[in-house]
C-alpha cells in the first residue's frame, strides 16, 4: 500500500513540474485554436505560466510584443486567468479571463494597422487596401451567452479607403465608436472628424458577439468634381442611396 501511496505521490509531483515548466510555446498551439490561425505566438520564451513572445496577426504578419501570466488554480475548474502586457513588458498590464462560458478583458490598449486588422478578421467583403490605425481602449468587456457589459472606445485615425478609379483614395478623417451599456447587448454612435464624407451613425455588439450595423455616409459638400464621382462611384458599389445625397449600409453579423 505504501508503494502505492509512494507511486501516486511521484505521478503528482512529475505531473505538477512539467505544467510549472510547460514552455511557452504551448500558448502559439491554443492560439492558433482559438483564433482559426489568424493569431500565432513567435520568439516564445519562459513557461506557460510566465513568459514573453511575439504576438503575429496573419496573414499580413504585423507583431507586437507581449509578456503574460497565467494564475494556475483557474485551470482546474477550466478557465484561463491572468495578465498581459502589449508592446513593453513593462507597460500596464491588461487583465484577461477565458473560460467555458465567459470571457473579460479589462484595461487593455493597443493600436494596430487596420488593413492588418481588416485582412485577419475573417469579414466577408472587408475593404482591401484600407488606410490608418486601428487605436483600441478597453475599460470593461464581460460577455457571457446571457449579458454583455461593456466600455470600449475605438478609433480608426487617418482612416482612408481605396476607390474605384486608380490612384484616387477616400479620406475618412478620424473615426470613433463609443462602445457601452450592460445587458443584452452594448451600443454606441460612430463618427468621424475631417476627411472626404460625413460619417454617422450605430453600432450593436450583442451577449453572443454577432453585431449589427447601420450608418450613413454623405461626401462633404465642395469636392472637385473627379473626386466627389469616385466617391459615389465607391459608396454605390456598398451601399443604397436614401435619396437625400447620402448612402445606407445595414449590416448584421451571424
Amino acid at each position: 500500500m505504501k508503494g502505492l501511496l509512494a507511486t501516486a505521490a511521484a505521478i503528482v509531483l512529475l505531473a505538477v513540474a512539467l505544467a510549472v515548466t510547460a514552455p511557452a510555446s504551448l500558448v502559439d498551439q491554443r492560439l492558433q485554436a482559438l483564433s482559426a490561425g489568424r493569431l500565432r505566438l513567435a520568439d516564445a520564451s519562459g513557461t506557460l505560466w510566465n513568459g514573453t513572445g511575439e504576438l503575429v496577426l496573419l496573414p499580413r504578419g504585423t507583431r507586437r510584443s507581449a509578456a503574460w501570466h497565467l494564475d494556475a488554480w483557474p485551470l482546474a475548474r477550466g478557465e484561463l486567468r491572468g495578465s498581459i502586457a502589449i508592446d513593453a513588458p513593462d507597460a500596464p498590464r491588461a487583465e484577461f479571463v477565458y473560460g467555458p462560458h465567459n470571457l473579460a478583458l479589462r484595461r487593455l490598449d493597443l493600436a494596430l494597422p487596420m488593413e492588418s486588422v481588416l485582412e485577419a478578421s475573417g469579414v466577408p467583403g472587408a475593404p482591401v487596401g484600407a488606410g490608418g490605425s486601428l487605436m483600441l481602449h478597453v475599460e470593461r468587456f464581460v460577455q457571457s451567452p446571457e449579458a454583455i457589459d461593456a466600455d470600449a472606445v475605438l478609433q480608426w485615425r487617418d482612416a482612408s479607403l481605396p476607390s474605384p478609379r486608380p490612384g484616387v483614395r477616400i479620406a475618412l478623417g478620424d473615426v470613433r465608436l463609443d462602445l457601452r451599456g450592460a445587458g443584452a447587448e452594448a451600443a454606441g454612435t460612430l463618427s468621424n472628424r475631417g476627411g472626404d464624407v460625413e460619417v454617422g451613425g450605430r453600432v450593436a455588439l450583442s451577449s453572443l458577439l454577432i453585431p449589427r450595423v447601420d450608418l450613413t455616409v454623405r461626401p462633404r459638400a465642395g469636392l472637385d468634381r473627379d473626386r466627389a464621382e469616385a466617391i459615389v462611384a465607391a459608396l454605390s458599389l456598398v451601399a443604397a442611396p436614401d435619396g437625400q445625397g447620402a448612402y445606407r449600409i445595414v449590416w448584421s453579423g451571424s
